[in-house]
């Protein structure tokens, strides 16, 4: 095989996936690969256990639409990899082919540790791990009376708990003397034990299943290392993961139990990266190794790789998967935790005892290294900011545990930046620190900026509330703009502004208006309330928001508060430092009426496409006058999460065909990913404007953007932007073309090196019409407006899209 690969990746789990949408969405042009021996779809792992309550049903566990891959243009191959040969940058595959690649991430995931004792192999003994395992303790669930489960860490107690609730008898096996040793010390795993014997659960410490007796072929009890028999029915086993290194260790790879890198997610091979659960992280002063096999740092490690492959990560801040915040329930009981939290040879600081609550931090020489809370999970995120910044708190440790220590408010006198809750590409860091410039003026808060409060009433910010996803909740929430003149409903309920589909959101939770030059938030009688920076809030009092405030509403949905600045002329220095495209406002030229078509249109949309439109996403074409001026009717293109790319253009056999002669052939493309969707430039004549401003990367749409390409207007509206974007997906059947042709009719591909811009690598890609210049980090270049016909040509143009009239002297 000849084919060489821009970047390819080895999994097809949450970290394969979210490189290669990563990469997709920085890199719109390079080749991206995916191979895995598994063709079933990413799910949620960690809404499993709400699975098997019958809490979730099976559509909410695929967390990518049907036939994804195509709709981004990655090729998927299923095929299990045998060894990779670093020095001739190929991969080999079982088939005996081989693929070559310029850069390469190994996302290959973990399988479940298993049984190895007599009659393991029995029916009804199930290692969990997968849907399918899932699927068939379902379908014996009704027959069963008493189950045994084995296993020390949270899935094991999720599961525990999830079949109580559901009224069978559970013996709990644990291997060792305390629940989830690498994070819980002798006293918080002795409160979550309590819990579970409270609930009737028959916990047996330091014990282990020694042999399976079957009867009639079927499990009839265990034989334990205590020498005690227990009768049941089924026997679920979850006794930790082992990562899928094997073909990377016998390919000359640093593996221990999995593979090891650097703060760049690299390997010990040359552009050779790694992401998810095949990663064993090094924990810094606790001299040990761990695989962390969760969700959320799967999903960071993994962009982080995107960005390093890319040579676009920002280091100054790293996201380090060792004090990532975890937050879930234990056995009921809320719990949160930062860092090292069960280790020897650190100074601990202890909160007063309270029922079912404890509190510890773990200090070192003055500064936090880690930080656990059971029972009350307030103040842990300002721990987390400590820790991120190394802030030492030696003045302050007398006072941390005391219930009336408002920690953030000290981190924010000592002008500490912001925490760190996930990786950050070049550029991110910049805009960050060009507004957050340090004072105490305006009469702000303590620790507020200036210029943060400018920004907040400037008309030349977006306010943005952006989704932190939980890993243990099944919710993808899409960015949601905030306007001053609107007035925000968080909910459960339909018909709300922002709909949050989980459990502990009231049906009508919480409001956010814009107020004196601030947003401010105000609950709104809530039930389980609303947390700024972990602090509840008092019912029906507004609270202002500064950029970074974190927002829980109910039990786990969180999220931050952004601004993001639109105009950059009074922050020149950082301006000039950023890498990637200017950034567009995102503020229609047009309003939408109550028939979500701008004033003046030539006539309304019926009821029922109106209808339709509140609950689908769609763009609402505006078709170009026609001779005499005369409006047209518009025309409405419904969207899916599963629709496929949308192709719009002059040309005959474009999905929708534009009857206007500034429009190119081929103009652009609106498709769909987990964020919600992506309008882009196919190389066309003139451009794509979206609210004024041309665009020269994937823009994310938001409701009511103002789309002109060509003569021709078009509105994007997703009045139901706020719901969660997941969908059924079917096992693909993508085979991707892997060897390489040298057509250019559209079903081979050339490859030619593309020029370095910052943001994409010097990487083989597919050739392409030729695309716009790209002025990174520069402001909008202006139009040129044909002296001879009056038509708005991009400035690139050399003739004019109307007339053809030459707009260039030579």
């Amino acid at each position: 095989m000849t084919d060489q690969i821009s970047f390819l990746i080895i999994g097809n789990g949450i970290a394969g996936i979210t490189a290669a949408e990563t990469l997709r969405l920085e890199a719109p042009r390079a080749t991206i690969g995916v191979i895995s021996e598994d063709t079933h779809p990413v799910y949620f792992r960690p809404a499993l256990k709400d699975y098997l309550a019958g809490r979730v049903s099976e559509e909410k566990l695929w967390a990518r639409p049907a036939q994804y891959y195509q709709s981004q243009q990655i090729h998927f191959l299923s095929e299990k990899v045998t060894r990779i040969q670093p020095a001739q940058h190929t991969v080999s595959l079982q088939s005996g082919a081989q693929v070559k690649y310029e850069k390469l991430l190994l996302a290959s995931g973990a399988r479940p540790a298993r049984l190895r004792c007599p009659g393991s192999d029995l029916p009804g003994v199930f290692t969990l791990r997968s849907v399918e395992d899932y699927q068939a303790v379902l379908e014996r669930l009704p027959s069963a009376r008493r189950v045994v489960v084995s296993g020390s860490g949270t899935l094991a107690l999720e599961t525990v708990e999830t079949l109580r609730h559901r009224g069978l008898q559970v013996t709990h096996l644990i291997r060792k003397h305390l629940l989830w040793s690498e994070v819980l010390d002798a006293t918080a795993s002795d409160l979550v034990l309590q819990e579970e014997t409270r609930a009737g659960v028959d916990v047996q410490l330091e014990t282990e299943i020694t042999e399976i007796i079957g009867s009639r072929g079927q499990v009839a009890a265990v034989m334990t290392s205590a020498g005690e028999r227990i009768n049941c029915d089924l026997v679920l086993v979850a006794i930790g993961v082992e990562p899928n290194s094997d073909y990377a260790r016998a390919s000359g790879l640093r593996c221990q139990r999995g593979l090891l890198v650097d703060e760049y997610m690299r390997t010990s091979a040359e552009d050779i990266y790694a992401a998810g659960d095949v990663v064993e992280t090094i924990i810094p002063g606790a001299q040990k190794a761990r695989v962390i096999g969760q969700w959320y740092p799967a999903i960071q490690q993994a962009r982080a790789a995107a960005y390093s492959m890319l040579n676009i990560l920002d280091t100054s801040r790293p996201f380090h998967s060792d004090t990532f915040y975890n937050a879930t329930f234990l056995y009921g009981l809320p719990f949160a935790s930062v860092g090292l939290t069960n280790v020897k040879g650190y100074r601990e600081l202890v909160a007063e005892p309270q029922p079912r609550s404890y509190r510890k931090v773990l200090l070192c020489d003055g500064v936090p290294v880690g930080m656990l809370s059971l029972g009350d999970r307030k103040h842990t995120l300002a721990f987390k900011r400590a820790i991120d910044h190394k802030v030492n708190l030696a003045a302050v440790a007398s006072s941390l545990m005391k219930e009336d220590f408002d920690l953030a408010a000290y981190l924010d006198s000592l002008k500490v930046p912001p925490l760190q809750l996930g990786v950050q590409r070049t550029g991110d860091t910049v805009i960050r620190e060009a507004v957050a410039v340090s004072g105490n003026a305006h009469g702000l808060q303590s620790g507020e900026n200036p210029m943060l409060h400018e920004l907040s009433s400037s008309q030349h910010t977006e306010a943005l509330l952006v989704h932190v996803a939980d890993p243990h909740v099944p919710l993808h929430i899409a960015e949601t703009s905030l306007d001053r003149e609107t007035l925000v409903t968080i909910g459960r309920q339909p018909g709300v502004d922002l709909v949050v589909n989980e459990g502990s959101i009231s049906r009508r939770h919480a409001q956010i208006s814009y107020q004196d030059g601030h947003y401010v938030v105000v609950d709104l009688k809530s039930l389980n309330g609303t947390f700024l920076n972990e602090q509840r809030l008092t019912a029906e009092q507004p609270y202002p928001l500064k950029i970074n405030d974190v927002l829980r509403f109910g039990n786990t949905v969180t999220f931050c508060f952004l601004l993001r600045p639109l105009d950059f002329d009074s922050l020149a220095p950082a301006r000039q430092k950023l890498a990637g495209p200017p950034v567009t406002a995102k503020r229609p030229a047009q309003k939408l009426d109550e028939n979500l078509l701008p004033v003046g249109a030539a006539q309304p949309l019926p009821s029922a496409i109106v209808n339709a439109l509140k609950v689908t996403p769609a763009l609402i074409i505006l078709p170009a006058n026609a001779k005499g001026g005369k409006k047209q009717s518009p025309r409405v293109q419904l969207l899916q999460n599963n629709t496929k790319s949308v192709t719009l253009g002059r040309e005959t056999g474009n999905d929708i065909e534009l009857s206007d002669l500034v429009a190119s052939r081929r103009h652009a493309e609106v498709f769909a990913t987990a964020e919600g969707f992506y309008i882009r430039d196919l190389g066309s004549s003139n451009g794509v404007i979206v609210n004024q401003s041309p665009i020269d990367r994937p823009y994310r749409l938001s409701h009511g953007d103002h789309i002109l390409l060509g003569s021709t207007i078009i509105f994007f509206v997703d009045l139901q932007s706020g719901q969660e974007k997941t969908s059924k997906l079917h096992s693909m059947n993508v085979m991707p073309p892997v060897q390489r042709n040298t057509g250019t009719n559209g079903k081979g591909s050339t490859f030619a090196k593309p020029p370095a811009s910052g943001t994409e690598t010097q990487a083989r890609i597919p050739a392409a019409p030729p695309a716009r210049s790209k002025q990174t980090a520069q402001p909008p270049l202006p139009i040129v407006i044909c002296p001879n016909c009056g038509v708005v040509n991009m400035p690139i143009a050399r003739f004019c899209a109307g007339c053809s009239s030459l707009l260039h002297a030579s």
